[in-house]
């Protein structure tokens, strides 16, 4: 069984248009990261790179099920 730091609307996150990537502060200072591309793939954990932590990020798949990336 995962344990979340805490469950986030994806509308709390902010868009990093130089990233391209969503974030949220994490407590440790960095920032919990998710991509559009995760998301259409129905991933929902962001991930922190500095700790451990993690969140579940609540979304509507159907919003990112049409998104692709300039690498595909």
């Amino acid at each position: 069984m995962v344990s979340y730091y805490d469950e986030l609307e994806i509308e709390d996150f902010a868009w990093d248009d130089e990233a391209k990537v969503y974030h949220y502060p994490c407590p440790c200072g960095d920032r919990f990261e998710i991509s559009k591309a995760q998301l259409r793939d129905g991933e929902e954990i962001a991930t922190c790179p500095s700790c451990s932590l993690i969140v579940r990020v609540i979304y509507d798949y159907l919003d990112y099920e049409d998104y692709e990336t300039s690498d595909e």
